[in-house]
């Protein structure tokens, strides 16, 4: 992953929205939880800060990695086109 650019946190639940996560209606403070059903039945779990013009990258790696997803998966969901 290119690591030049942030996200803002905005991007970041549109490229979840996209891999068919959906908020939950019950969040705290500043914070969102956003789940998608597991092909076994379980869930995955992600909480997204929101309001954020640029999210850091460690948390956008702990993001992804709630959401078990790759950067190249994020970077194709949230509809960025890679240079070369």
């Amino acid at each position: 992953m290119t690591r030049g650019r942030l996200f803002s946190s905005d991007e970041i639940a549109a490229a979840l929205r996209r891999a068919g996560f959906s908020p939950r209606k019950k969040s705290r403070g500043s914070h969102q939880t956003w789940t998608k059903p597991k092909p076994d039945g379980a869930h995955w779990v992600t909480v997204i800060v929101l309001d954020r013009s640029e999210v850091p990258r460690g948390t956008l790696d702990a993001i992804l990695a709630q959401a078990g997803l790759s950067h190249e998966e994020f970077l194709i969901l949230a509809e960025i086109k890679s240079k070369g």
